[in-house]
């Protein structure tokens, strides 16, 4: 029985500029994009025309690789006109190996080798991105190629070797009209003809939808419930003991502490997260967490705080008028507690505390709630929260417009992932509509509660593919109360209470002045050189503090290539940041160090 082909002409054309490179793959899009810039400014155009080969309709539909043959010419103003393609392969959809984007879920391939006008050997090697989320780029995506020209024959895709040009080639709509009219098969009827083609439309679109369809037709379920780990696993951490203790603080709330033990605990650390966050960011299967990687290096028990701010937490999803000062009254004390009373009143206490959790540490602290800690690591924001202009604007209006205009009981990351039209979901178009950076819902929504940035809360090239792809398990809901606070604290320039009546009325006016009274254990101010939710927060808390108190025992580390987030949540991290860590703790371990 004769097998059923099908083939198809495309004609392609751009930009390409000749500069000698080593081979770097993945490449970033913005390269290829300048490439084509120059190329056109230099006139350096390159076309091809090919004839896009399945000999076998049926076995090409199994193939995981959907490999045909590609034959054809090119022509490249600085190489020649018309050169045959000698034995080129196409790929219509294959798992993403040339690209460096978060959210390429698949890529067509073309390796086409040919020789130049004086017979030198060339690939033209290009892929076509198809990214997750929605249909808008359609279009965009399934005509633009990204174009490397090699030198010499590769027959294997992704090629390596010196890139002799780089470029980008797209597809006119005229040209596009004109492929749809090319379609052939050896068929002997027309029947058979059809169903070859139709074989053919079916795994392209069929592709496509698996692609595009879980945000633009409701089918979001598929992203609701897609856990890349379970959610609030513990699994990131082995070898060690591990206890979850619930406990109540002085207001009648639940929280948790998470233990994990591994040695004696004369000396610990405490984990404070950020709002909306959880445990969760310190004990990531993904990548070498901080948790591990302390138990590792002599830290014989580490202790995760779940304050009231955490994204465990479901009373979070409802309004309420908690605020930092709360954390610093209740929770925090009422852990250190819990921890003293299992393992002694001797045990030395080392802290390392993120964000808000940081806020609300240092409020503890200064307002003498929270005392004798043996040392402090603080990430981000302390003492002088500052926030870019926009987003100063945002900490004023959102609380105001989501409780009593919007009428939501909270914001997360999670909105765009609810099944159907879903509360909240225009927040996330509003979004998209200015969002180019990636093509993962949570990523944009966390910008949009945090900060201002493309992205806001870390630097993408930081995170794990799969920890982008977590953000919704790592990143939960709040209320916008905290908001308020926060606000309040950036208009004053300092750390200052929400309130002061009540069982508050206690509370100093400045936090940062009530430091002049406390005796502040050792402590490293650290911030992300590329942070933008709080930039120079702590740095400027770090210059107030050694101005306002000569000879306390502070330093400063600023990680360069580092945001916010990312500090504690990034693929490198056990490389990049937590020696410098755990060389402060040890410091500050006296015989243990």
């Amino acid at each position: 029985m004769v097998a059923t082909s099908l083939s198809f002409t495309e004609r392609m054309g751009g930009f390409v500029h000749f500069a000698g490179r080593d081979d770097a793959t993945p490449i970033a899009r913005e390269e290829f994009r300048s490439a084509a810039d120059q190329g056109e400014d230099a006139g350096s155009r390159c076309e091809f025309l090919l004839t896009i080969t399945i000999d076998d309709i049926d076995a090409f539909c199994r193939d995981p690789q959907l490999t045909a043959r590609a034959e054809g010419r090119i022509s490249a103003t600085r190489l020649g006109e018309a050169l045959p393609v000698a034995a080129g392969v196409f790929n219509l959809f294959v798992k993403p190996q040339a690209s460096g984007s978060f959210n390429v879920v698949k890529e067509m391939h073309y390796l086409l080798p040919f020789a130049d006008r004086d017979g030198n050997p060339f690939t033209l090697y290009g892929f076509k991105e198809i990214e997750r989320e929605d249909g808008s780029e359609v279009w965009a995506e399934t005509t633009t190629l990204y174009t490397r020209i090699l030198a010499g024959h590769h027959r294997a895709p992704p090629p390596a070797g010196p890139t002799a040009a780089l470029g980008i080639l797209t597809i006119t709509l005229a040209d596009f009209a004109k492929q749809l009219t090319t379609f052939t098969s050896n068929a002997d009827n027309l029947v058979e003809k059809s169903r070859a083609l139709l074989k053919f439309v079916k795994l392209f679109t069929g592709n496509l939808w698996e692609a595009y369809a879980p945000f633009m037709f409701g089918t979001e379920r598929q992203r609701w419930n897609e856990h890349l780990f379970p959610v609030q696993t513990l699994r990131g951490v082995i070898d060690c003991e591990k206890e979850l203790l619930p406990f109540d603080t002085g207001d009648g709330l639940t929280l948790t502490l998470q233990r994990f033990r591994r040695g004696d605990g004369k000396e610990v650390v405490l984990l404070l997260h950020g709002l909306t966050t959880s445990t969760d960011m310190f004990i990531m299967p993904e990548h070498y967490n901080l948790v591990q990687y302390l138990l590792d290096h002599g830290v014989g028990e580490v202790w995760s705080l779940d304050w009231r701010g955490s994204g465990r937490f479901t009373y979070n999803l409802i309004p309420h008028r908690f605020t930092v000062d709360d954390v610093a009254i209740h929770d925090i004390p009422a852990a250190l507690a819990v921890i003293r009373e299992r393992l002694g009143a001797e045990v030395k206490i080392h802290v390392i505390a993120h964000c808000v959790g940081s806020l609300g540490l240092f409020a503890s602290v200064a307002g003498g709630f929270s005392r004798n800690l043996a040392s402090i690591i603080s990430n981000s924001v302390s003492l002088t929260p500052r926030v870019p202009w926009l987003a100063r604007l945002k900490l004023r209006l959102a609380p105001g417009l989501i409780e009593y205009v919007l009428r939501y009981p909270y914001i997360s990351p999670q909105i765009p992932y609810l099944p159907g039209p879903g509360f909240g979901k225009w927040l996330f178009w509003m979004e998209r509509l200015i969002r180019r950076e990636c093509r993962e819902p949570a990523c944009h929504m966390v910008s949009f509660m945090w900060g201002w940035g493309f992205p806001a809360a870390y630097v993408h090239a930081n995170l794990s593919p799969v920890t982008h792809r977590r953000l919704k398990d790592l990143f939960g809901g709040t209320a916008v109360h905290y908001y308020r606070h926060i606000s309040k604290m950036v208009k004053a320039g300092e750390s200052v209470p929400y309130r002061r009546d009540g069982e508050y009325r206690a509370l100093p006016a400045s936090y940062l002045a009530s430091l002049q009274q406390i005796d502040l254990p050792p402590t490293l101010f650290v911030s992300g050189g590329q942070n933008l939710i709080f930039p120079g927060s702590n740095r400027a808390s770090y210059e107030r503090v050694k101005a306002l108190k000569p000879g306390t025992p502070v330093e400063y580390l600023e990680l360069p290539n580092y945001g916010h987030q990312d500090v504690f949540m990034g693929k490198n991290c056990d490389l990049e940041v937590f020696p410098a860590l755990l060389a402060f703790l040890k410091k500050n371990m006296g015989e243990r160090s």
